[in-house]
């Protein structure tokens, strides 16, 4: 049994989750469109709420990590009562064991970093941080995948996110040294500071 209404559905996705999925894509966007400079004060607590609001989203898709970091999937009889999640909404969970192995270590070590650098004080340790625009992109490929779809509904900012990323590989003369670069485009920001596409 659903425990929301259609109304209330209806409220989650026109309201509540583009708001959250434009916290989750806020730093990417602040960083790649030159918007953020990188002293500016604002970007390393907009790059908090980015991460923990990526993790919201796995836990949505019923993603978790357990202690050891290995990823487990939450059927909908665990959530706690209130916990709104993808079936709630009219999607499907992402079944954790089978995720892609690449997606499953990039959760692993984001959930981690979340955990442990974003929503708790802990000892200084060392994350991998660097991965976190990729944890995201691909966080988003599963919302679009298995909730977003599967509902019927659009999602404006995930699929200009999505389909709005450009890659670029960089191969030296020898073919010895390969750099991928994926940024956002093409994008532009106007003189009102509104950005949008062209």
């Amino acid at each position: 049994m659903n425990k929301l209404g259609d109304s209330e559905i209806n409220e989650y996705f026109e309201k509540h989750l583009p708001y959250r999925i434009r916290i989750m894509l806020a730093h990417y966007k602040l960083t790649q469109l030159g918007r953020a400079a990188k002293d500016d004060q604002w970007l390393a607590p907009c790059f908090e709420a980015s991460v923990i609001t990526g993790r919201l989203m796995l836990n949505v898709l019923g993603v978790f990590k357990r202690r050891n970091d290995e990823l487990y999937s939450k059927k909908y009889r665990e959530y706690e009562d209130d916990a709104v999640n993808a079936e709630d909404l009219g999607g499907t969970f992402v079944d954790a064991n089978n995720l892609p192995e690449n997606d499953k270590r990039l959760f692993e070590r984001f959930i981690r970093m979340a955990d442990k650098a974003c929503a708790h004080l802990t000892t200084p340790q060392k994350h991998e941080w660097q991965d976190t625009h990729e944890a995201i992109r691909r966080i988003c490929h599963y919302l679009r995948l298995h909730l977003f779809r599967p509902a019927g509904r659009p999602c404006l900012e995930i699929d200009e996110f999505l389909d709005g990323l450009q890659t670029t590989v960089l191969v030296n003369p020898a073919g010895t040294d390969v750099t991928v670069i994926t940024r956002l485009g093409p994008f532009t920001i106007d003189t009102d500071e509104q950005v949008r596409n062209r």
